[in-house]
């Protein structure tokens, strides 16, 4: 997969870049806000994977 950087000026709330910064353990605000767009990516194929095991094993809805 081909990835392209660029450069993107945002107003964003500064509290909220340091509490997820504090919560991933990253040391700048752009490698926070690059976990957090990786977790928003990832999440769909979470939800899918739990719904194929969802009644399965003792995993329960939630």
């Amino acid at each position: 997969m081909h990835t392209t950087i660029k450069r993107k000026n945002y107003y964003l709330d500064e509290a909220k870049i340091k509490k997820v910064q504090k919560i991933l353990g990253t040391k700048t605000e752009t490698e926070a806000l690059n976990k957090t767009m990786d977790i928003i990516v990832f999440r769909p194929k979470l939800l899918e994977s739990l719904k194929k095991v969802s009644g399965k094993g003792g995993v329960q809805k939630v």
